[in-house]
């Protein structure tokens, strides 16, 4: 049996702050963030960045347990969930991590005092209110806004179904 969490959320929702605390929970879960593959195959063309989805497509068939990260808008990413949905023995649960403008906008000021470049977003509406995509069925939301990553990710895995975590 494969596992997939797939972690959705607008840039700056605390995602891959959440992966951290969640893969001290689940050691035994692979994450495969999108920007990863863009990053490593320094993506500026629309055929890289198909690429790079299919790069991440490949390793979560190789996974049995993985934690894919992504905003959610790209339909590279519902193309890819169609394809691992027909593999045999896949379950995939969609996790919603959502957070108001105000908490982004000071994420964003944070990261931009350290340094921090985002990686461009070739297929991805940019600017606009986040909405993921409406074939996404998101099974959990957790709010960023309200409570830490610790405790975030801590409220995720006791909501995972059994067989995500034995």
């Amino acid at each position: 049996m494969r596992h997939i969490i797939n972690l959705i959320g607008p840039p700056s929702a605390g995602k891959s702050t959440v992966i951290q605390e969640l893969k001290r929970l689940l050691p035994f879960y692979e994450v495969l963030a999108i920007d990863d593959f863009r990053q490593r195959l320094k993506v500026t063309t629309p055929e890289e960045e198909n690429t790079a989805w299919n790069q991440l497509w490949m390793a979560a068939l190789k996974a049995d347990y993985c934690i894919i990260e992504s905003t959610g808008t790209s339909p590279q990413l519902s193309m890819m969930l169609d394809r691992l949905w027909r593999a045999p023995g896949t379950n995939i649960l969609t996790v919603a991590l959502l957070a108001s403008p105000r908490t982004r906008r000071l994420r964003d000021t944070q990261r931009a005092s350290e340094g921090y470049q985002p990686l461009p977003r070739l297929s991805e509406p940019v600017g606009q209110r986040w909405k993921p995509l409406s074939e996404l069925s998101v099974s959990v939301s957790l709010d960023a806004d309200k409570l830490p990553a610790t405790q975030l990710a801590a409220l995720l895995r006791d909501q995972l179904p059994p067989d995500f975590i034995d």
